[in-house]
């Protein structure tokens, strides 16, 4: 089952995602692929299969496939706007479309296009969060993995933090009695999880053993310039969308200056908990 609002968004939203969510959420992403252990390089003859579920603009698969260069990686996804991002990312490190070592599928988590026991590694990061039914995602991991195969995954944990620019941002809003007609439907996501434990219980409720869970902390520095900039061409860009052309766009822009300007420089280092987890299909 694939949210198709959510969807819909990454395929109209894919250029702006690249250039102002992606850089947020890269160096957390990377560091998935530090926990898998070496002995990927001894599977399948030292040519290992591996799968990037949600690759997104491609940053896993990217990765993976300069950390092992003998690897067959496919990158799945259910956008076709995010996918041609990814095979533009390809293309600028020199990688072909007919490099016969990577690809780009078209499907979601709980429906990824391959067979099944055919994978030495998956790994998503930042997806299991956006899926409907997470248990359905996470069991076909298992599915397409070989026994002994091994699941990597980053997602966010929840957090009731502020953020204080988020906070100023969202008063200013309100201050200037704008109203929020909400924004679009994303229809049923499974959310962040609770804890380490909570994820690592779901996988093992899936088959998986030696599970290993641990909560990090994903750090992103933005300034108040920037930070009002990716307010207003991504993360709110549908409440400025609605507020083109009227008073209200010019003063909310305004006052949110003037809030962030008050804020210490500190407050726009951005430090939220995720949680990465490392599982094996018994062999």
């Amino acid at each position: 089952m694939t949210n198709a609002s959510i969807v819909e968004r990454y395929d109209r939203d894919a250029e702006d995602y690249e250039r102002y969510w992606a850089p947020v959420l890269d160096a957390s992403a990377r560091s998935l692929l530090d926990r898998v252990p070496d002995v990927l390089a001894s599977m399948s003859g030292g040519e290992p299969r591996i799968v990037d579920v949600g690759t997104g603009s491609g940053v896993l698969a990217l990765d993976a496939r300069r950390r092992w260069p003998r690897a067959s990686i496919t990158g799945v996804d259910p956008s076709l706007g995010m996918l041609a991002m990814a095979a533009r990312r390809a293309a600028a490190a020199g990688i072909t479309a007919d490099d016969a070592r990577l690809d780009w599928l078209e499907g979601s988590a709980a429906a990824i296009p391959l067979r099944a026991d055919s994978a030495d590694l998956v790994i998503s990061s930042f997806v299991l969060q956006l899926v409907p039914d997470r248990p359905a995602a996470v069991r076909e991991a298992f599915r397409v993995l070989r026994p002994g195969g091994i699941l990597a995954v980053l997602t966010w944990l929840d957090s009731g933090d502020e953020f204080l620019p988020s906070t100023a941002f969202d008063e200013a809003v309100m201050d200037l009695g704008i109203p929020e007609p909400g924004e679009e439907d994303e229809e049923d996501r499974a959310g962040d999880y609770a804890s380490p434990r909570a994820a690592a219980d779901e996988l093992r409720r899936a088959g998986f053993e030696r599970v290993r869970a641990r909560e990090e902390t994903l750090t992103y520095e933005w300034d108040p310039f920037s930070y009002l900039e990716y307010k207003q061409r991504y993360d709110e860009s549908w409440l400025f969308e609605l507020l083109d052309g009227t008073p209200h766009a010019e003063r909310l822009e305004a006052l949110a200056r003037g809030r962030f300007a008050a804020l210490p420089p500190e407050a726009f280092t951005w430090r939220t908990p995720v949680v990465s987890v490392v599982a094996r299909r018994p062999g």
